[in-house]
């Protein structure tokens, strides 16, 4: 089993870019409730080895009309990688069960209408 970035976009920031400091619960707690309720769509998943930090900017610029991209990093087994929606359940228990922990956010734009994000989550510290 390896780790996999899973790239989840939506075209609607909806609260991401509301929060003044960025906390891991916080954010945690915002994609968790936009995932249940299907406001993100799985774009991607790539073996973690492969992956740039590159590639979720790429959703920001056009022809993407995508305001929010969300990296989720875990370890998926081969039985999860046989369906989109097996992966986006697990990146949704993994949110929920505190499996990932905010990593980095930043937000692109200067005004209101146009502000755009990225949050990325990677595996929580269990030391």
């Amino acid at each position: 089993m390896y780790n996999y970035t899973v790239t989840f976009v939506s075209n609607s920031t909806a609260g991401l870019t509301d929060c003044c400091e960025p906390q891991s619960a916080v954010i945690a707690s915002l994609l968790a409730e936009k995932l249940c309720r299907g406001e993100f769509e799985l774009a991607d998943f790539n073996w973690s080895g492969n992956y740039s930090p590159d590639n979720s900017l790429a959703y920001l610029e056009r022809p993407y009309k995508i305001k929010a991209v969300v990296e989720v990093v875990l370890v998926l087994d081969r039985i999860t990688l046989q369906s989109r929606e097996a992966i986006y359940e697990r990146c949704l228990a993994a949110v929920l069960h505190n499996e990932v922990q905010l990593q980095h956010y930043d937000i692109f734009g200067s005004s209101r209408p146009e502000l755009k994000c990225i949050a990325c989550f990677q595996p929580a510290c269990t030391a």
